[in-house]
């Protein structure tokens, strides 16, 4: 497989995961003998330290040895956080954000995982209920940022793989938590695998076929419904969910689902996905139900669905600008106000004595520009199609306690005459920001 990639890859630069185990062993004493027939690929590793065993330190002296024997750069990586839940699972996002970190542009990374590791990963999402797309396991390439990631072994067995380290007489660190069958992983390697094996030879190749047959299946599904959700996407990635009760119910949940993993975040549970058709899509009513996936919220308004950051609660900040030469920094990623000449929104000057303040909340009815009567400041904002949790992270333009403007939505209708460009009680301000809304623009006034 390497040798594939050899062919077809322009920039032939590789990054193993070196552990100092047998399958990373192996793999990088396969590359280097390829390496004498291709001279002009190049290779490094790395080494990460989690620091939780007391002979890490061992390892780590053990790989550095290895790849001086071999003269192979590598590089040594520590990590030093404290993880009290999911350490398996925590400790494998930390491993590979280092890897990220470390490297070059289109380098490759090359990891050890085989057969026997796909079959594990295909019985853990099996335990977790997971769907084809959980129980495609590992992929032989994977898309990691800019490049990817390559699993040269995946359908070679532990057994081969110790066969090659025998018969080349490789030395390796053996990690005896990898006995310790508190661990899932562990308990199905231990368990449960020797005894599939023992009763059925063939049991980890067909093991390999079914996470080869998910994985094609899910790809066919993902080709289907990148065209398919094109009908149903706005301007800013919301999703329009008003003919969804006329779809079947399979095809609305595998859009919604595809509409998230748009988003790049960790695929949404099956339960999440059921709330949202239940309480939004087959609702007869007006749901405000928020569903939490990672640091976001999918809510709902006029039967679009949104995907968006949690946000800090801010409706009770109040900020002074003093200096109105200065640009004022908004809090939340709200983006920035600053004044300008000639150019933004077009606002009444405050006068000497008044203190220029940003809030974020305002209740009541209000007179706003081109109306004849006041309205409910509610009723503004679904008018300009606001949705409810973007309405307190806009920034309101105070002069003492009068309501002068939301930026970039509305300006209050006050009795001095400021729209003459000639007249010196006016000024223009521009709130920049990055937040988009339902008509396919941003909230952007410069």
């Amino acid at each position: 497989m390497i040798e594939n990639i050899i062919k077809k890859n322009q920039y032939k630069l590789f990054l193993i995961a070196y552990s100092g185990g047998m399958d990373s062993t192996v793999l990088l004493d396969y590359l280097c003998k390829i390496k004498k027939n291709h001279p002009q690929i190049s290779i490094r590793a790395i080494h990460i330290n989690h620091n939780i065993q007391i002979d890490s330190k061992k390892w780590q002296t053990h790989c550095v040895s290895v790849c001086k024997e071999y003269n192979i750069p590598l590089i040594i990586e520590k990590i030093d956080i404290n993880i009290t839940k999911n350490i398996e699972e925590q400790l494998r996002i930390e491993r590979y954000n280092l890897i990220y970190k470390n490297l070059l542009h289109k380098e490759i990374i090359l990891t050890g995982h085989h057969l026997n590791d796909q079959c594990e990963t295909f019985f853990l999402s099996l335990k977790r209920g997971s769907g084809p797309t959980g129980l495609s396991a590992m992929s032989s390439e994977t898309i990691f940022g800019q490049t990817k990631i390559v699993r040269p072994f995946l359908t070679k067995t532990k057994e081969e793989i110790k066969n090659w380290a025998n018969l080349n007489k490789l030395k390796w660190i053996e990690d005896f938590t990898n006995f310790n069958t508190h661990y899932e992983r562990n308990f199905i390697r231990h368990k449960i695998l020797p005894v599939l094996e023992k009763k059925w030879p063939f049991f980890l190749k067909n093991c390999f076929r079914t996470t080869h047959i998910c994985n094609e299946e899910t790809i066919l599904k993902n080709i289907l419904l990148k065209e398919k959700i094109q009908q149903y996407l706005n301007f800013n990635e919301c999703l329009n969910i008003s003919s969804f009760k006329h779809l079947k119910e399979v095809l609305c949940k595998a859009l919604i689902r595809y509409w998230i993993c748009l988003k790049n975040v960790k695929k949404p549970s099956y339960n999440n996905i059921q709330r949202v058709y239940n309480e939004i899509i087959y609702s007869r009513k007006d749901s405000n139900l928020k569903v939490i996936v990672q640091k976001n919220e999918i809510r709902c308004y006029k039967k679009f669905l949104y995907f968006v950051t949690i946000r800090k609660d801010i409706k009770n900040l109040i900020i002074f600008w003093h200096n109105t030469e200065n640009t004022l920094q908004l809090p939340n990623n709200l983006g920035y106000i600053k004044k300008n000449n000639q150019k933004g929104i077009n606002l009444p000057k405050p006068k000497n004595s008044e203190l220029i303040n940003i809030r974020f909340q305002y209740a009541g009815k209000i007179l706003i520009m081109g109306r004849q009567k006041r309205r409910n400041i509610k009723k503004i904002w679904q008018e300009h199609n606001i949705p409810p949790w973007l309405r307190n992270q806009i920034p309101l333009l105070f002069y003492n306690d009068q309501l002068i403007s939301a930026l970039g939505v509305f300006v209050i209708n006050r009795t001095i005459n400021y729209q003459d460009n000639t007249k010196p009680n006016q000024w223009y301000l521009s709130w920049i920001n990055d937040i988009p809304i339902n008509n396919g623009n941003h909230l952007l006034c410069k």
